[in-house]
């Protein structure tokens, strides 16, 4: 699993892979996912894992008992909330208060994100 952290508080305590799911055909693991107790109701890659701000993390994601398709699930730890972005996103970059998300492995356009505001929160 990559780890990467864009804050000075880290909140990996509380984010715990309960259980190595499966494998897909071209590797890297998948896992269940739990937050201070509660389980996610999708499965995570733990091949990356992108720290946002204070207490935001980028996720890839599947639904549970598959490896595909992937998605780009942003996870608010602190207010115990998570976003599906409906693609997949593999690169993520800060610019001018906003973040750019791209994806080098399938062509497709780049997502601005200026704040969080207008994503569809979904409590855990």
């Amino acid at each position: 699993m990559t780890v990467h952290c864009t804050s000075s508080k880290l909140y990996i305590l509380i984010l715990t892979f309960t259980q190595y799911k499966t494998e897909p055909p071209h590797g890297d693991a998948i896992y269940s996912i739990s937050i201070k107790g509660k389980v996610l109701p999708f499965w995570i890659y733990g091949r990356d894992v992108t720290f946002i701000g204070n207490s935001m993390v980028m996720v890839e994601s599947v639904r549970c008992k598959t490896w595909d398709p992937i998605e780009t699930i942003i996870i608010d730890l602190e207010n115990e909330v998570y976003t599906g972005l409906k693609e997949w996103y593999t690169d993520i970059s800060f610019f001018n208060n906003r973040i750019e998300l791209t994806n080098q492995v399938v062509k497709m356009d780049k997502r601005i994100l200026n704040n969080f505001e207008n994503l569809e929160w979904i409590s855990y």
